[in-house]
């Protein structure tokens, strides 16, 4: 994974105010539903080629390197995690305060970008780092959950 300049969560602050400028551009010429579909696209296909540069760090790609990723989430206070464990074939993150959600509602932007901006990158962002990794997340601090309780399988 290439050296950021800035830090994970200025980066995404950055992009979530073009985001926004995008997202009223094109709802207003190809309607919200479209607009997200092809946000959503975007994120994902960008989530998935930053795993892959992530799993291109490594020799070989394995779980307990995967885990080592909190630590650029969690540059500069952007996540606060209560607990990180691999246990076998299973790490288990529970993220309790999420600063990239706290800042896309402080930014003023459209629920339905809040919650898509970070939250849908996730399991791309697994996937691009291995085909052998899949993730499990019944719920996030975006959706009002208490936390987001991530479990990610290698198998």
């Amino acid at each position: 994974m290439k050296v950021q300049p800035v830090s994970q969560i200025s980066r995404r602050l950055i992009e979530a105010e073009l985001y926004d400028e995008l997202y009223a551009t094109m709802s207003e010429q190809f309607g919200k539903e479209q607009a997200l579909k092809v946000i959503t696209e975007n994120l994902q296909k960008s989530a998935r080629k930053a795993g892959q540069s992530f799993a291109a760090s490594v020799d070989t790609p394995n779980l307990e390197h995967f885990a080592t990723v909190v630590e650029i989430w969690k540059k500069d206070d952007a996540i606060e995690v209560a607990d990180i464990s691999i246990n076998g074939n299973e790490l288990t993150i529970k993220v309790t305060r999420c600063r990239y959600q706290e800042s896309y509602r402080e930014m003023g932007l459209p629920e339905e970008l809040c919650t898509l901006l970070s939250c849908s990158r996730d399991e791309p962002f697994a996937k691009g780092y291995s085909d052998k990794l899949s993730m499990i997340r019944e719920t996030t601090l975006a959706e009002g959950g208490d936390c987001c309780p991530f479990k990610f399988i290698w198998g």
